[in-house]
């Protein structure tokens, strides 16, 4: 009698976490396989805010992302000089390295086949909404 209630314990167990897909949301099907898209370049952007607001360019090839481009643009719709901001400090104000930031966080995201990855210190609302730049252009490329 253990027994049976053990295997059937363990048999809704096993059920109940295979069920337990990732939804998809992280670049993962359903049951943790990874998640293809249609070949081409995709665009996706944030919302504007205070200081600007970001985009992502994603090259999909072989159903893989090969590439991925994320820009940060000020207030005026430009995009920023990457020069400007080299984690250095400019008239009393600290700029984050966002040049280092943006390629570091595409290497991750295309090393990961994914946009769901670490937000960076120093840089959180600019990296959130890279991750949400690069979330829409996969959306494109379903």
């Amino acid at each position: 009698m253990k027994k049976i209630i053990s295997l059937t314990i363990a048999g809704f167990l096993a059920l109940s976490l295979g069920a337990c897909g990732t939804g998809g949301n992280d670049g993962q099907q359903e049951g943790g396989l990874p998640q293809t898209y249609k070949d081409g370049i995709y665009e996706g952007a944030s919302e504007p805010w205070d200081h600007g607001a970001e985009s992502a360019t994603v090259e999909i090839a072989d159903g893989k992302i090969k590439s991925i481009v994320l820009k940060r643009l000020g207030t005026d719709g430009v995009e920023v000089d990457y020069e400007d901001w080299k984690g250095q400090e400019v008239d009393g104000r600290l700029y984050p390295d966002l040049n280092k930031y943006r390629t570091d966080m595409a290497n991750d995201m295309i090393k990961k086949q994914s946009y769901d990855v670490d937000t960076i210190s120093g840089a959180t609302t600019t990296t959130k909404n890279w991750k949400i730049s690069v979330q829409k252009a996969l959306e494109k490329a379903k």
